[in-house]
């Protein structure tokens, strides 16, 4: 019996000593997985969490910049989806309207500005069949029709995709008539405030800002808005890297001549190392892309990347103001050239995302 215990215990000591031999070995490797793989994942959710602490500190609201809307005059509110421009079926963004307004005042819809003077009706082919009419002022006329003081809202899909059809219809009309207009997103509405009529307030919202205006209609003269959406297959590009990395091949080999069980945790490095040439293969992508399309470009705002219906993966989701279509095309027929990568161009678009 003494024997055989004492069997037992050599043979728990060997499985020790192995153990731990093994253990010493894959340390630094456990060390540079748990490095790759959980440091990142955890210094972003602290960045994330330290945010949402200084946004409550300061009284930010976190859905004002994503929602695309800011303030600007009295009562006037800029929105700016980017579904408005590059689909016929946006969701509603509703706007604020004066709490203070009396009741049963008018209030105006406005579709957008024009770089002209003019007094002048466009006809009934307003939202609702509503008479589309300009208000010049300052040498600047506002498109609009009169409404009243609520949002346009519907649980109805077909009754708001009508509606953001009919206000694109305006602003390309308004574009055809007098040239350049500085678009406003869906259901800007202008209310009467205090004593001042809605017109009133839109006039003195004008002479304030009538620099600015200028200055935006300059910038947008002569172009319109493109977007860009950028895909990568993941599949090519991590095959790519595995053929062609030095350190992808060193795991690879280094695997080979392991046990099963250490084989595993080799194949988790050789997954990280591939993921991080892949993230910086994409940063000099985006970069090279950005030049190339910056460069036949006037301006470039940065999108959200979204996921993707299919395999690919969305690089980089950008709108374009441009005013050679034709140069820009043959910009990104060239990126659309390059093996793994694949281009969504749409527009032309009246410039929503940059006035």
């Amino acid at each position: 019996m003494e024997r055989g215990d004492d069997l037992r215990d050599a043979i728990v000591e060997m499985v020790r000593s192995e153990v731990k031999a093994i253990g010493d070995e894959l340390a630094p490797l456990i060390s540079e997985i748990v490095r790759a793989e959980l440091m990142p994942a955890l210094r972003a959710a602290i960045r994330d969490a330290i945010l949402r602490e200084l946004s409550a500190s300061y009284g930010g609201d976190e859905t004002a910049e994503t929602d695309g809307i800011r303030e600007c005059g009295p009562r006037i509110a800029f929105c700016e989806p980017e579904e408005i421009k590059k689909s016929a079926e946006p969701p509603v963004k509703e706007e604020a309207i004066a709490e203070t307004a009396p009741a049963g005042e008018k209030g105006l819809y406005l579709y957008c500005l024009a770089d002209a003077s003019v007094s002048t009706s466009l006809g009934w082919m307003g939202i609702d069949g509503c008479e589309v009419y300009t208000i010049p002022h300052e040498g600047i006329s506002a498109v609009v029709h009169s409404c009243p003081l609520e949002p346009y809202r519907s649980d109805d899909e077909e009754t708001v995709k009508m509606w953001v059809k009919s206000h694109q219809q305006v602003v390309d009309l308004a574009a055809e008539r007098f040239g350049t207009v500085m678009p406003f997103g869906f259901d800007t509405i202008i209310a009467p405030k205090d004593s001042c009529t809605a017109e009133e307030v839109l006039k003195k919202w004008i002479s304030d800002e009538l620099e600015e205006i200028r200055r935006k209609m300059e910038k947008i003269r002569g172009r319109k808005e493109y977007g860009i959406q950028i895909f990568y297959d993941p599949a090519v590009f991590s095959e790519r890297i595995e053929n062609e990395s030095d350190d992808v091949r060193r795991i690879r080999e280094e695997m080979k001549s392991k046990p099963p069980g250490v084989a595993y945790i080799y194949r988790q490095k050789l997954e990280a190392a591939v993921r991080k040439e892949l993230d910086v293969l994409m940063a000099a992508y985006f970069k090279e892309f950005y030049e190339k399309i910056l460069s036949n470009a006037e301006d470039i705002k940065v999108e959200k990347v979204r996921k993707s219906d299919s395999d690919m993966v969305m690089m980089m989701n950008l709108s374009v103001l441009a005013s050679d279509e034709r140069a820009l095309g043959q910009v990104l027929d060239e990126i659309t050239a390059e093996p793994g990568i694949s281009v969504r161009f749409t527009g032309p678009w009246q410039p929503y995302s940059f006035v």
